[in-house]
């Protein structure tokens, strides 16, 4: 992980309240509205896309890593994150990474690169899969 994505993660959980939670617990589902991210203390979070038809391939956070960054800026998820190993968690409300963020170019230039990444990750699934096969019904005469 950069250097300043890790600092963005330390400072975002400098400002989080304490979460702790079980496997199989969901911290947000795609769609729904912002409630705040989540630094990963201990413990492992997946983020996948719902349904039986994605292509994305769920990615697995540890320690020191960001769920929910990208919903700050558009709103709402656009993934579902689960506890995939007995988790501690830093909290952070969206107005306050908001707030974290807006005061500190560096910090929003490494939430940026984080975004970036996580861009490139995604164009390079889509790059690596085959197209999902489509079947058309046939028409009756």
């Amino acid at each position: 992980m950069p250097t300043e994505i890790a600092e963005l993660a330390t400072e975002l959980d400098h400002a989080a309240s304490k979460v702790s939670l079980r496997k199989g617990t969901a911290l947000f589902h795609r769609g729904d509205p912002i409630s705040g991210v989540f630094v990963v203390r201990t413990g492992a979070v997946t983020m996948s896309v719902d349904g039986p038809d994605t292509i994305y391939p769920p990615r697995t956070l540890g320690p020191g890593e960001i769920a929910g960054l990208p919903a700050t800026l558009i709103g709402h998820y656009s993934l579902t994150a689960k506890v995939t190993e007995d988790a501690e968690l830093g909290f952070v409300p969206g107005p306050k990474v908001a707030e974290i963020l807006e005061c500190s170019p560096r910090l929003c230039m490494a939430a940026m690169r984080a975004m970036s990444e996580e861009i490139a990750r995604v164009r390079n699934a889509l790059r690596e899969t085959p197209p999902l096969e489509h079947h058309e019904e046939p028409t009756s005469q």
